[in-house]
């Protein structure tokens, strides 16, 4: 439940985007300024919502500034894209961001462990393929026919439902494991 919550901002505009891209881009925007004010509040702020964040309040921005903009076609691309730069890079610093929510599931005593860290590293590169499939079939799609909603909004529902099931999966297999370890 805590992947739906922090990605509570993409759900909110993957589900209000296909009525008007303003409306999701500016709910988006509302519910990551609100993840964030919440995190700032508890000092628990992460890479994922501070991205978020900052990609949302842009692109309400520029979609209520200009909404006849050619961007609108290119935002589930974009959104994608941002989602894999920042799984990339949560990697790339050794600081999965996975692990923000994996913290919430696992005893703090296990928080500092090297298999925790590369189960995290692992679920972050699931996303993160997700995420860059899901950018370039966005990317694809628009460029065939930048009209096409049914195609663009399945492969943004796909670029988080593939990752979520396969990373749930990965998940409970190395949970089985430590438990086996552990035993």
């Amino acid at each position: 439940m805590n992947y739906v919550r922090g990605f509570a901002p993409w759900l909110c505009y993957a589900a209000l985007s296909p009525v008007d891209w303003r409306l999701g881009t500016s709910a988006a925007a509302l519910a990551a300024l609100y993840l964030l004010a919440v995190q700032l509040r508890a000092r628990t702020v992460d890479l994922l919502t501070t991205a978020t964040c900052g990609f949302f309040v842009v692109m309400a921005a520029i979609a209520l500034a200009d909404p006849g903009t050619g961007l609108q076609h290119w935002i589930c691309a974009l959104a994608n894209a941002t989602l894999a730069a920042t799984a990339l890079a949560s990697l790339m610093v050794r600081r999965p961001f996975t692990l923000t929510f994996a913290r919430a599931e696992v005893p703090r005593e296990f928080w500092d462990s090297p298999r925790f860290l590369r189960v995290n590293m692992v679920l972050t590169a699931i996303w993160a393929t997700g995420f860059t499939l899901g950018a370039l079939a966005c990317a694809a799609v628009v460029d065939y026919d930048h009209s096409a909603t049914v195609p663009l909004v399945t492969a943004q529902v796909l670029a988080f439902v593939l990752p979520f099931a396969v990373g749930g999966r990965y998940a409970a297999r190395a949970r089985t494991r430590a438990a086996q370890a552990l035993a």
